[in-house]
């Protein structure tokens, strides 16, 4: 089982027209809230079955209001990631998790062996090199 799905606090982050969009949810509270760069713009308690709903808004330069909608499901499958999804509009985007920790962030994937003999004769060679008492 991943860290991600042991954790009881989840972050989704969209960046959406000049706007940082934030949602923070906590499972074990039971609550989430909507962050629009930075300021809570809405909060709610959310429910063991159902899709919780949030609403908000963000203003442009000019002070034309743009609703959105923020849709949170919970995993059907026990241990896995939930589902955020942003819908402005008539557009639905999924917004991704983002660990809230350096702790919680997936391993880094490893660096693939090189293929070309001069890439290998370079690494060994430092490597060589380091160890070697001056």
């Amino acid at each position: 089982m991943a860290v991600h799905a042991r954790r009881h606090q989840h972050r989704f982050h969209l960046e959406q027209d000049g706007h940082s969009i934030t949602v923070v949810w906590s499972t074990r509270r039971g609550r989430a809230e909507v962050l629009v760069d930075g300021k809570v713009v809405a909060a709610a308690r959310t429910r063991r079955t159902a899709t919780t709903e949030l609403r908000g808004e963000t203003a442009d330069g000019e002070g034309a209001v743009h609703p959105f909608t923020v849709r949170l499901g919970r995993p059907d499958i026990p241990g896995d990631e939930p589902l955020c999804a942003l819908e402005t509009g008539h557009r639905l985007y999924l917004m991704p998790l983002v660990p809230l920790t350096a702790d919680e962030a997936p391993p880094p994937e490893p660096t693939p062996p090189p293929r070309d003999p001069r890439v290998l004769l370079t690494r060994w060679y430092s490597r060589h090199h380091r160890r070697r008492p001056r």
